[in-house]
């Protein structure tokens, strides 16, 4: 009787979830793509370049423009032509700091801000962040910026984005019920 119970539990389980080996993979791939921020509509950003043509005290671009409450993926790389301690102290403190990702293998690290993004010997990582406050702020390695390796990013507000705004409430121009008589 009670082996009876368990599988009339068992089987009502499986006909509630419905999900077969194949429909349980796609499930998880489904809510892996909800959790990873990669999927969300962000935009790559030039990736940023320390270092360039054997220049240790170039990079290129040196401006970038963005928008409030958009979602980015900058690419930063480094030469290993010397050690470079990237700041940007400003604009680290008004960004949603997704999460970091360095190294091969990967590491992925979520912090809420950052002092600076240090390049002992060369490489490379990836900032996913969403910009949450206007401004202009400067970025640079440390030491290097006196020597004029200074970059600006611009983030534009909210009155420059193209999205309508959101309705509270019932619509007053809803035309539906006028219609009728």
């Amino acid at each position: 009787m009670l082996r009876a119970i368990i599988l009339a539990a068992l089987a009502l389980c499986v006909g509630l979830t419905g999900l077969t080996t194949a429909s349980y993979a796609e499930t998880k791939a489904k809510a892996k793509m909800i959790l990873d921020p990669a999927v969300h509509g962000l935009k790559r950003l030039e990736p940023l370049q320390l270092g360039v043509d054997g220049d240790s005290t170039k990079m290129t671009p040196t401006e970038y423009t963005l928008k409030v409450g958009q979602g980015y993926r900058w690419k930063i790389k480094a030469s290993d032509l010397t050690e470079y301690a990237l700041v940007m102290p400003e604009f680290a403190r008004n960004i949603w700091i997704r999460k970091i990702e360095a190294g091969d293998p990967e590491i992925e690290l979520k912090v809420v801000t950052f002092d600076e993004l240090e390049f002992e010997n060369g490489g490379e990582l990836e900032l996913f962040f969403v910009a949450v406050r206007p401004g202009t702020y400067k970025f640079g390695p440390r030491g290097l910026m006196e020597r004029g390796m200074v970059g600006t990013i611009t983030v534009e507000g909210a009155d420059s984005l193209d999205i309508a705004p959101m309705k509270r409430g019932a619509a007053d121009d809803d035309d539906d019920d006028d219609d009728d008589g």
